[in-house]
């Protein structure tokens, strides 16, 4: 689910990067400060920070979109306070959970679960103060949303509370006001109508599969994986120190992968491969303790560090297999790559589109394949925002519709920064002066009608733009095939016969 922010007023596709370091700088403070807050050695927090530093976060995602960074960095403040309470919870530390709770909310809607998790943590550590601190997290979440909500009306309120389908059913059913009584009623998404109809047994054997687990979740976070298995391995020691965080942030860390792997099946399957950087900062806490704890035992001092840093150690050795086996087997950058997380090919992709398209421009893109927005933002092009969600932004118009129902409906899908049909019909009659169209790979949901091959698109295509170049990349896994159109015409003869 993407943020609000994001939603309501578009994004680049690409961060700066030198703002992606100083978050991930900062993140590692507070993530060796809760350690050391923790009774945590020197050589264990050394250990947590090469986890959480190695995760794929950092090796393909460190400056691209993704708000992995600032979303850490709140759950991390969170933690901090959250510790700060025994049994007690001043005001300053109330007031300032309750902010932070609210901000992670506004940055990313999925985090729902993280606020969850926290307050069930407050219950414990907050003591009798525990009705206080719930009392100001929901007064300051709800002031926050009334002014929001009072600035952007009923848009903000959609989108403030979406979640993929169940907003929209909470919607049919009463359980929430009417704002977009036509979008919501008379139009549906079209999430997962490709995939064939399995059991419950059949579904979880696909969801919890080796295919999924293996190359979707394990190839891309065996790090974290690894640190998590360390700690569930410490808490069958007795006597272990900080046995109660290490079972929170283990139990904290599965549960928050469990909620974001099944809740994403309905329109991403293999979206948990991402969602897992939010959290994997959870294994490198949990791992961390648990080392401190199973080398405190040891006779000599130099025995327990020695066993830390042959844990660091085997952490940099699988780290160096994971990144080999991502930058051989999928293409992904490497680790070693200081300038960009675009890998040398899609940089080459950038260049050729930097050389036909001019700087600034807006572009429209017809196609599904992340690698060619990436590229373009590399080359200094903007795409519409909505063209990043394409499939899971669509919403398709019920039969039977009245003209007056037709028109109110696609109005209020516009308006959430959804499209339909008519919308796509009203891209190919005015919008973009040049398009860069997906050839490879050309495979697409038969029902997206902004696809290359669909109907709308083909006709749009013969009739208002002509062809000016065509690029493949056959080096690319797997390959890529783009071709640069150019507008000629525009109207009604862009879109019928």
């Amino acid at each position: 689910m993407i943020g609000i922010w994001q939603w309501i007023v578009g994004h680049d596709v690409a961060a700066s990067r030198s703002i992606t370091v100083l978050i991930t700088a900062v993140n590692i403070g507070l993530l060796a400060e809760l350690l050391r807050r923790l009774s945590c050695g020197v050589w264990p927090i050394v250990f947590a920070i090469v986890v959480f530093a190695l995760t794929e976060d950092s090796i393909f995602y460190f400056s691209s979109a993704t708000p992995f960074g600032l979303s850490i960095c709140l759950q991390l403040i969170a933690l901090h306070l959250m510790l700060s309470m025994r049994r007690s919870a001043g005001y300053a530390v109330v007031v300032a959970l309750g902010v932070v709770l609210t901000m992670i909310y506004f940055v990313r809607i999925s985090l729902v679960s993280f606020i969850a998790v926290s307050l069930a943590i407050v219950w414990v550590r907050a003591g009798r103060d525990r009705w206080r601190v719930y009392f100001v997290s929901a007064a300051a979440f709800v002031l926050t949303w009334s002014a929001l909500a009072w600035v952007w009306g009923s848009r903000f309120i959609y989108v403030s509370l979406w979640f993929p389908n169940v907003t929209d059913w909470l919607f049919r059913t009463g359980g929430l006001p009417p704002l977009f009584p036509h979008a919501l009623n008379l139009s549906h998404q079209m999430l997962m109508i490709d995939s064939p109809s399995r059991s419950l047994t059949e579904q979880l054997s696909y969801v919890f599969g080796s295919d999924m687990m293996v190359n979707w979740f394990l190839a891309h976070h065996v790090l974290p994986v690894a640190a998590t298995i360390l700690a569930l391995g410490a808490l069958v020691v007795r006597r272990m120190p900080n046995r109660g965080w290490i079972a929170t942030f283990v139990a904290v860390y599965i549960f928050l992968l469990l909620f974001h792997h099944l809740g994403a099946q309905a329109y991403c399957p293999v979206c948990i491969q991402g969602y897992a950087n939010y959290f994997d900062y959870f294994a490198a806490l949990a791992g961390a303790l648990a080392l401190n704890g199973l080398s405190e035992p040891a006779v000599r001092k130099t025995a327990g560090r020695m066993i830390s840093v042959a844990a660091i150690v085997l952490s940099l050795v699988l780290a160096s297999s994971q990144s080999w086996y991502l930058v051989g087997s999928n293409r992904l950058p490497s680790i070693r790559n200081q300038e960009t997380s675009l890998s040398g090919e899609l940089r080459q992709v950038g260049d050729g589109l930097r050389t036909l398209l001019p700087a600034n421009s807006v572009v429209g893109f017809i196609g599904s394949d992340s690698r060619i927005p990436l590229a373009m933002s590399d080359a200094g092009i903007r795409v519409p925002p909505v063209t990043l969600t394409l499939t899971s932004s669509y919403r398709r118009l019920n039969d039977n519709l009245t003209a007056e129902q037709r028109a109110s409906t696609i109005t209020e899908i516009e308006d959430l920064s959804f499209w339909t049909d008519q919308t796509a019909e009203n891209w190919m009659r005015n919008d973009f002066e040049f398009v860069v169209v997906q050839r490879r790979p050309d495979r697409f949901p038969s029902w997206l009608v902004w696809a290359p091959e669909a109907p709308l698109v083909k006709r749009g295509l013969a009739k208002c733009f002509e062809r000016i170049d065509a690029r493949s990349f056959d080096d690319l896994k797997p390959p890529l095939s783009i071709e640069l159109y150019r507008r000629t015409n525009r109207g009604e003869t862009c879109v019928n016969d």
